[in-house]
């Protein structure tokens, strides 16, 4: 029903569009044949237009909207219209519109953000913004003048000289005086130059005014001024602002050098596209057929008849595996996690603070991505406005750090090794090793264990996850040897693709072929995850998955389904995807049981780990769960000197897997610049906790239902 509903009320609003576009064109015929200002007209000219199809909406897998639409008209200027009048109509034309904004009072509707000088003409300096190399300003500022051939240090002077000369803004008429008065050039010097570096041309047309009223639509037309268009655009809302921003991604204009592929797509010149994210990964599903529209036209190019040749095709609505409310609790709690350890982490390290992290939370059985989050994060709905600042930002919130960002996985590595020794036949369940806190199997290399002593003198293989012990894992990685530990690892998904639609990091694998000189060594390193392996949080977290599930490696993905937006008819869904693992790994189901008791025991010791649990109103019971700390090297330069200082941070690492007994959800979790894995335990805990209550609310009966 409520699909029907939004459907019903996307063809009202289609057609509430059309009648106002229509209303519009109707108002100019009145004007043209009722009024009396024209009495005669030429035989009509046709003219085929081309109507942009309205962009499809992006919904969560329960049908919850992320991104709709808002109808809205734009205000623009041909090229090929406003060029063919001549230089003096042009600047007449705009110089009307200029005051049509006045008239209206509609001067917010319009902008002219990159207008490098100070004070009014002919009193000109340049402004600090456009000395500043970094600013958007003096990058269009310095495009401008090497395409005028100019200096970089052209004064401001002869930058306006040039400018005025070039827009022919000092005509005189037949008598001699001045067509423009010093405020009217000051108004057109800054429009035509916003327009200039705006790169208004025959492919690029100008968007004067967004989102202008029908006072100013019904006042400009009845100017019937040259090359002036109203278009109908579409723009995005995004109705969970701050949230899914790194995954939702942007859309805008194509660019010059996009335009040959688009082109071939049967794109429009002034089309709207995918840039990042689910927008640009799925814009074949969203983008639509746009279509055509004949037009008659009189001598002076007023419409005097508008035929329908083919409809615009709305794109279809694309449906994510995301649940909202899960993905609100994941970044709420990647926030709350940085700050906690920025307040209560005493053994970090205080000239690297804590800043950042990333989460990703998946059904093991489908892969489908339930959330995915990335901290710090930035709003959909001011990204142009603040792009300059998210771009300074030194934590770098631009950064999907979920998928683009490789960690150390550190001791979450140790579950695959458990896995592989067990499954291999290297060791078996009853397999020990007696850990003295020191590994003595080599002469000339000794590593310790960072967690010994350990309360018992020989160390099971649930004891050896539970405690994290190094040595254990030392001779396990040993006893494997590189190639069969990256046989294994490699079937996790470790230097491999996930499968996911948006892009990613594939991060690397420790090994012989990645490495000049490779000996046993190297191997105990790569063993605990703190040689070369690499790994996004999405990686981890599929490799878990593939764990949780007893070896089935399939493609972590965001599309769920793509519907029909006419008729809800589904023409894509994931389904396929389950029956095209990427990798299988034969893992027997006492290997994963005895891994997984692992887990369980680590959580059930860890004070910290239960804590977050119990906060976030989860059992620890069947809750398992890896804490992981890897090892960095960060240098600090001494700006007087130029000495460097070494400082060796962390990061924090955890995985985690409920229930135990049947795994449903699995759960990774970074947090940069944290001294110890259990502190990444408390947003798994808050997604946990958020997804049990989702689960036993859908297992609820409905009071209503009959």
């Amino acid at each position: 029903m409520a699909a029907k509903k939004r459907y019903l009320f996307r063809y009202l609003l289609i057609a509430a569009v059309f009648c106002t576009v229509c209303v519009i064109y109707l108002g100019r015929l009145f004007y043209v044949q009722i009024s009396g200002r024209e009495n005669t007209y030429d035989a009509g000219t046709p003219v085929r237009v081309k109507v942009q199809a309205v962009r499809g909406e992006i919904y969560d897998r329960n049908g919850v909207a992320l991104v709709s639409n808002r109808y809205t008209y734009d205000l623009t200027l041909s090229y090929l219209g406003l060029s063919s009048v001549g230089t003096s109509e042009a600047n007449r034309t705009c110089l009307r519109l200029l005051e049509a904004l006045d008239v209206c009072g509609a001067r917010d509707t319009h902008t002219e953000p990159y207008f490098p000088l100070n004070g009014t003409y002919p009193d000109y300096v340049y402004s600090p913004e456009s000395q500043n190399p970094d600013s958007t300003v003096n990058y269009r500022l310095q495009r401008l003048l090497k395409d005028k051939g100019m200096e970089e240090d052209t004064s401001a002077d002869e930058l306006v000289d040039e400018l005025i000369d070039s827009y022919r803004l000092l005509e005189t008429d037949g008598q001699g005086d001045r067509l423009y008065t010093d405020y009217e050039v000051d108004r057109l010097l800054r429009l035509r130059y916003d327009m200039e570096v705006r790169q208004f041309g025959a492919s690029n047309d100008y968007t004067f005014a967004e989102q202008a009223d029908l006072s100013l639509m019904t006042y400009v037309q009845e100017l019937g001024l040259p090359g002036v268009e109203f278009r109908v655009t579409a723009e995005r809302v995004y109705n969970y602002p701050g949230y899914a921003s790194h995954i939702l991604g942007t859309v805008g204009p194509i660019y010059a050098e996009e335009w040959d592929y688009y082109n071939e797509q049967g794109y429009q010149m002034n089309a709207t596209v995918g840039k990042s994210g689910c927008e640009a990964a799925f814009e074949e599903y969203l983008h639509g057929t746009d279509g055509e529209w004949l037009l008659t036209l009189d001598s002076a190019g007023n419409i005097l008849r508008t035929e329908v040749i083919t409809a615009p095709v709305s794109g279809n609505d694309v449906y994510l595996t995301i649940d909202i409310r899960l993905q609100i609790a994941a970044e709420d709690a990647l926030k709350e996690n940085v700050e906690y350890v920025q307040q209560n982490d005493g053994g970090a390290v205080h000239e690297f603070p804590c800043d950042a992290g990333a989460a990703v939370a998946m059904d093991p059985d489908t892969f489908e991505i339930l959330a995915i989050a990335s901290y710090p994060t930035y709003d959909l709905t001011t990204y142009n406005r603040d792009y300059n600042s998210l771009l300074a930002d030194s934590a770098r919130p631009l950064s999907n750090r979920a998928l683009r960002e490789t960690y150390a996985p550190g001791s979450t590595f140790k579950l695959g090794v458990a896995v592989a020794g067990l499954a291999s036949g290297t060791i078996d369940a009853g397999w020990t090793y007696d850990c003295t806190g020191t590994y003595t199997r080599f002469d000339d290399y000794r590593p310790r264990c960072s967690t010994w002593p350990h309360g018992v003198t020989h160390v099971t293989l649930t004891k050896a996850i539970a405690d994290s012990c190094n040595c254990f894992f030392y001779e396990l990685g040993y006893q494997l040897g590189i190639s069969r530990l990256d046989e294994y690892m490699a079937a996790f998904g470790f230097g491999r693709e996930t499968g996911i639609e948006l892009g990613e990091e594939t991060g690397v694998l420790a090994g012989e072929s990645g490495a000049s000189v490779w000996n046993p060594g190297n191997t105990v390193q790569a063993a605990i995850g703190q040689s070369d392996t690499r790994a996004t949080p999405l990686q981890l977290c599929a490799y878990i998955c593939t764990l949780a599930n007893g070896g089935t490696r399939l493609s972590a993905h965001l599309l769920d389904r793509v519907q029909a937006y006419d008729t809800g008819e589904v023409i894509y869904s994931d389904q396929a995807l389950l029956g095209t693992p990427l990798s299988e790994l034969s893992i027997p189901s006492d290997v994963r049981a005895e891994v997984l008791a692992g887990m369980k025991q680590m959580v059930n010791d860890s004070n910290t780990v239960r804590r977050f649990l119990s906060q976030s109103g989860v059992s620890y019971s069947d809750v398992g769960g890896k804490t992981g700390t890897a090892q960095l090297d960060r240098y600090l330069t001494d700006e007087a000197t130029g000495e460097s200082t070494r400082y060796q941070i962390t990061n924090a690492l955890f995985v985690g897997v409920t229930p135990v007994s049947n795994p449903e959800l699995v759960v990774s979790v970074v947090i940069e610049k944290a001294s110890s894995g259990s502190y990444a335990s408390l947003t798994a805990a808050r997604i946990i906790g958020a997804w049990e209550d989702l689960r036993d609310a859908a297992a609820e009966p409905d009071p209503t239902a009959p």
